[in-house]
Parts: C-alpha cells; sequence; structure tokens
C-alpha cells in the first residue's frame, strides 16, 4: 500500500522546501545537512541515515504521522539535490521501503 492523500500533498511541499534548501550547499557535509534540515523545523529524530559518498549526501526523513506513511529519501549534491517520497510501515522502527512512491511498483519476475 502506498501513500494516503494527505501525506502525497504534505510530501510534495517537503520535497520541494527541502531541495530549494540544499541546492545552496555546493560541497554538502552530512553536519551541514542535518543543520539545513534543522532550519527547516525538522528534528534529530525524524533524520536518519546521513551519509557522505564523495561529494553527495545521503539521508532519510522519517514524516509518518496519524497513521501515514510517508517518508523521504535525499541526496544533497548542490544543484544535483534530489529529494523523493518514500513509503514506511505505518508503525514499529523507521525502515524506508528502497522504492521512491513516485515510481509504480516493482514488476514481478
Amino acid at each position: 500500500m502506498g501513500l494516503n492523500a494527505r501525506d502525497w500533498c504534505a510530501g510534495v511541499r517537503h520535497e520541494q522546501r527541502i531541495a530549494e534548501a540544499l541546492w545552496d550547499l555546493t560541497d554538502p557535509t552530512p553536519t551541514e545537512v542535518r543543520t539545513v534540515l534543522n532550519d527547516l523545523g525538522y528534528i534529530d529524530e525524524r533524520i536518519h541515515g546521513l551519509e557522505r559518498s564523495g561529494t553527495t549526501t545521503r539521508f532519510s526523513l522519517d514524516l509518518r504521522d496519524r497513521g501515514g506513511r510517508l517518508c523521504l529519501n535525499g541526496s544533497a549534491a548542490g544543484e544535483q539535490t534530489v529529494v523523493d517520497m518514500c513509503v514506511a510501515p505505518t508503525t514499529g522502527p523507521f525502515t524506508p521501503e528502497e522504492r521512491s512512491a513516485h515510481r509504480g511498483p516493482s514488476p514481478t519476475p
């Protein structure tokens, strides 16, 4: 099951504001990305997997609220920054699904 309408709407807004805030980082480190996310109001407990690979810092955000499944996967890389919605389990520990919510279900083999 994917995202409900409320999560989908909220996800689009989160994607845009985060991507725009991270575009200005020319060499984003995990510390800088966390600072930008904190400045946007995302608390540390919601930020997961901050990890640098080359000139890109990857991260996930747990945005589950009131039974929703919204999460975001991002890669901060200056103008190549990408933030995509993803789907997390409704309960339990945060473990985002690998696939983006923008893509359809994976084809079955």
